[in-house]
This record gives structure tokens, sequence and C-alpha cells, in this order.
């Protein structure tokens, strides 16, 4: 979305599809100021320093940008409560947010109705629209296809529905693959993030005939910032701590990593500290329950929670390497952030986590809990395995540019309007 607003072509236009008129309009400025200028908040601190200045600092976020989503009330009050989206406090607490948020949005609706007047609806039979992310769109996926001459989407992966208990839950899973199958039917374009995420596709689902299948480069999003704030040189760590960069949820499989570490505890073995970043998500029950039965866990597995980008710049900068035990991923983000950084990094043998670290870096199943444990021992005790695997990431590696990951999501659409 920001590689789209800042883009100067004039043919590049970013648009709101208007629910009630059944029709895309340009954004109006309001609009616009808040998309460009809205925090990240999956990294926004809260609850760091208690409740009370944690709620202070979410009223002051949705009074200042009234027009974010309603699934911040759910990703705030998490946070605050660190009651993994569930009990009093955290259903009492997202109330609360949802209630001011709906205030403050109805404070600034003048503004956003005032402002949406002056903005002029765009003719989709003109070009192609690009979703983002249909499965947002919900039940008006229909109505959006059915205005749009040409459409394109952007698949991540198909996780929902090749592992339906990877998802947030069944509905959300049966919504998942009820607008992936709509927008196929569609004969939209697929733009795909890895080799793997079109595999996914081509090898899973029907109906593909007449569909382009594109796959775009994936940009190094934290990278660049590091670079503009002139944050990528290494950074020594007053001790060392090996980095894990992921929302806590079954697929990604923090459970090994507990079991690892609990392993070298037993025999006498000292691992550096695993700092694990990411808020709480859900299908984490069973890891909570190890932990429980494992207190001593505590002083060496850290979870930091969701941190701001510059800090988890200096996470990367700092750690002895990182390590992505997920069972199943579309494209493996923090792998990849790893090696942009320069910091090896132990990957599990999913596909998409090969794909990203280029098949450069060791690979362990993601249920061999011996061959982890053997491998983070390896990495962390032997700085010359270290060394050799950091020379090979700077001779076969290089970040990806925003603007080159745009870049190649523009040629595969302008290439799929003309004719095949």
């Amino acid at each position: 979305m920001a590689a789209a607003l800042a883009d100067p072509d004039p043919d590049v236009v970013v648009v709101r599809f208007d629910r009630r008129r059944r029709a895309f309009r340009e954004l109006s400025c309001f609009e616009r100021q808040q998309l460009l200028e809205s925090p990240n908040i999956a990294s926004v601190e809260i609850g760091k320093d208690g409740f009370t200045a944690g709620a202070r600092r979410v009223f002051r976020i949705i009074r200042e940008y009234p027009a974010i989503s309603r699934d911040t009330d759910r990703h705030f009050a998490d946070l605050l409560t660190q009651n993994r989206r569930r009990g009093f406090a955290y259903a009492g607490t997202k109330f609360l947010f949802r209630a001011y948020r709906t205030y403050r949005k109805l404070l600034a609706q003048p503004r956003v109705v005032w402002s949406a007047v002056k903005t002029k609806r765009i003719d989709p039979e003109t070009g192609i629209v690009l979703l983002s992310n249909p499965i947002v769109l919900g039940k008006f996926l229909p109505r959006v296809l059915h205005v749009t001459r040409k459409c394109a989407f952007i698949c991540h992966d198909l996780i929902p529905i090749l592992r339906p208990e990877f998802a947030i839950d069944s509905d959300h899973a049966q919504r998942f693959s009820r607008n992936i199958v709509r927008a196929i039917r569609a004969k939209t374009d697929i733009l795909c993030t890895s080799k793997t995420s079109m595999a996914m596709l081509v090898g899973n689902l029907d109906a593909l005939e007449g569909t382009r299948v594109h796959r775009f480069p994936m940009p190094s999003i934290l990278h660049e910032k590091a670079k503009a704030a002139g944050r990528t040189d290494r950074l020594g760590a007053a001790e060392p701590f090996v980095l894990y960069c992921s929302t806590i949820e079954a697929r990604k499989n923090h459970l090994l990593l507990a079991k690892v570490w609990q392993r070298a505890a037993d025999e006498g073995v000292s691992l550096p500290k695993l700092v694990c970043v990411g808020k709480w998500g859900w299908g984490a029950n069973e890891l909570i329950d190890y932990l429980a039965a494992h207190p001593a866990l505590s002083s060496r597995i850290i979870f930091a929670g969701p941190v701001g980008d510059l800090e988890l710049v200096d996470y990367y900068r700092g750690a002895l390497f990182g390590v992505v035990p997920s069972r199943m991923e579309g494209w493996g983000y923090g792998a990849s952030e790893c090696l942009d950084f320069g910091i090896p990094v132990i990957v599990s043998t999913a596909p998409a986590l090969r794909e990203s670290t280029r098949g450069i870096m060791p690979a362990i199943d993601p249920d061999d809990t011996a061959g982890w444990y053997a491998e983070i021992r390896r990495m962390s005790e032997d700085s010359a395995y270290r060394c050799a695997l950091s020379r090979r990431i700077a001779e076969v590696h290089a970040p990806t540019p925003t603007a080159a990951s745009w870049n190649g999501i523009k040629h595969a659409l302008v290439g799929s309007t003309s004719p095949a």
C-alpha cells in the first residue's frame, strides 16, 4: 500500500470500494493522510509500562487515527491483558476500546463525508484493480468482482485451505476458502509471494485454467528502514541471544524450541537465551501448558511481545543467529530478514523457508527435536561455523528494495492487460 501511494506514476491510483454505492472511488484527503501517517499497529508497544499507561496510549492512537480497523480493538486488548483473547478482562478491555473508537469515528464522520464528496469515481473498466487482500472484503467480494472488468489479488499462501487446523478458527478457514475460490472463478490474475505459494495454487486448486499466475519478489522492508536510519551494522549484545521473530501460535512451532532449551537445562548445557519477538496468537495452549510445567524456562526464554520497527532492527543486529522452526509458510519473512542483516538462521524443512533462505542455511525437520538440539548447540558453540555461514550470506544474498518489489507487481499487471 505504501509503495502504491508513493508511486508518482499517474496510472497508479489507490482506490476504495464504496460499499453503499457499489463503486470504486479515489481516496479522500482524510483517508490518504490516515494511511500515510498511521502507526504500524502490529508493532506498537502497549502494556510494557503497565495497564494504565498502555490504555492511555491506546486512547491517544484511536483519537489521532479514528479510521483504524476494528481488529485493533482485539489487538490492543490482547496486548494489555495478555489473556490470549479470552477472559473477562480481555472482553471488557476490548469493549472499552471499541466503544471509544466508534465514538471518535462518529466525531470524524463529517470530515470523512465532506472529504469523500470531493473525490471522483474510478471507472474499473479502464484498467486492472489489485486487491491486496480479498479475504478482508468478506461478503462484499462478489460485488467487487461484479463491477470490475479485470481484477488481481495477492496470494501469500493457502494455509487455511490446506491446513485448516492452523487457521484462527473454522469460520476464518471457511471465509478464506470461499473468497479464494470466488476470486479464481472470476479469472482474476494472481500475484504470488513465492514459488512455494505458486505451487500451493497450481497443485491444490481446480479451475485455474485461463488464470494468470505471477510471482513477485518480497521486499526487505525492515532492512530498508534500518538503512534509512543508519542502523544496519552489527550491534554488540551485552549477553548472547538467539532470535525468533514470529506470532506465537501452533503453526510457528515455539513448543519445539521450548523443548530444546529444556533439554539443554536437563543436560547442564548452557545455551544462549532465546528471545521470541511477536504477539501471542491462537492455538498456543500446549506451549502455555509446557511453560507452566517448566517454570525455570522463564529465565532462558524471553517473550518480548510485539516491538517497534527500530527495536526489532536492533534485535537482528545483535542476535547470535536466528531460528525459524515453523511448520508451514508461504514466505519465510523472519528467515529472509535474518539474511538481510547478515546473520545465519536455522530453518525448518518447509519449502518456503528453504526458498527464502536460498537453500544455503541449515534446515531441520520441524518434528526433529534432537536434530534441532544438535544444530542449535553447534551454531551456539562453533563461531567458525557461524562465520562461514555469514560469509555465504554476503556472497549470494542482497536485500530486495521496496521499489523493486512494487515494480515486479506492476510489470505483472501491465503484462496481464495485454493479449495472452
